[in-house]
């Protein structure tokens, strides 16, 4: 009798042992499915952070150029009269770009130029870009979107950052990932809401940035942070002047303008 049950016990598996042996598979496939995820998301990070560190280095090489001494380009400069292939007011890469030997120059004016794939993060998808070739540049193929104080003209929003003012480069952020929208530089809540908080979904909630002063950071983007919260979390010398209002049509705040009239 203890025979025959052996027997009958070897022949296979019951109902319940099955549903054991597939929960604990959908476990395991589910452990290593979240850990190759994480993985391809910190190497995306690791080399968007090594491309932001190269994008500063070419700031600066701009910066040192004795025609735009002390000065970190943006979007929606005003346009180099002598240069005739380009309008500089439509990106940042614009100035940035000429510093490297790999650039192409377009054949007329308004044309795309021609970068490396260090102007484009791995994680944004907006675009198929290869890792080692140039792409044309534009809003949707660049990765990333300019910051600015308007240090250098309080007049116009989206001047260049002026790095030899006496103010906490730490604290000023001068790229970012961000989907970058033609002539126009993130300055506050609504311009950091519309070019940034879309790209928290590239790095597991994550957003990569550069300040001035090259250094740079991954800030974390909770799902129930506001964008005025996280906006002041970016940048807040720049959320605490614009928490004063907006500025009007004139280049002055709104509440300015209110207290005059």
């Amino acid at each position: 009798m203890k025979l025959h049950n052996s027997v009958r016990r070897a022949a296979g598996f019951t109902l319940i042992e099955l549903l054991v042996v597939i929960a604990i598979l959908v476990t395991l496939a589910s452990v290593a499915g979240t850990a190759i995820y994480s993985h391809m998301g910190v190497g995306d990070e690791s080399k968007c952070r090594a491309h932001l560190e190269q994008l500063h280095q070419l700031g600066i090489k701009y910066s040192q150029d004795i025609a735009h001494s002390g000065l970190l380009p943006t979007s929606g400069m005003e346009d180099d009269e002598d240069t005739e292939t380009v309008n500089e007011n439509d990106g940042w890469w614009i100035s940035v770009a000429p510093e490297l030997d790999t650039v192409v120059y377009p054949r007329k004016m308004g044309g795309k130029m021609k970068v490396s794939s260090i102007f484009h993060c791995p994680s944004d998808k907006r675009a198929q870009v290869g890792a080692d070739s140039t792409f044309a540049a534009d809003e949707k193929s660049v990765s990333y979107v300019s910051w600015t104080d308007a240090t250098d003209d309080p007049e116009n929003p989206n001047s260049c950052i002026r790095i030899t003012a006496k103010q906490n480069l730490d604290k000023l952020p001068w790229l970012s990932d961000g989907n970058p929208v033609k002539g126009v530089s993130v300055t506050d809540v609504d311009t950091f809401k519309k070019q940034v908080m879309p790209a928290a979904e590239r790095h597991n909630g994550k957003i990569m940035v550069v300040y001035a002063s090259g250094v740079v950071k991954a800030i974390e983007i909770d799902e129930d942070s506001t964008p005025e919260k996280m906006f002041k979390l970016f940048a807040p010398e720049l959320a605490a002047r614009d928490s004063k209002g907006k500025k009007g049509k004139n280049g002055r705040r709104a509440s300015d303008a209110d207290d005059e009239e």
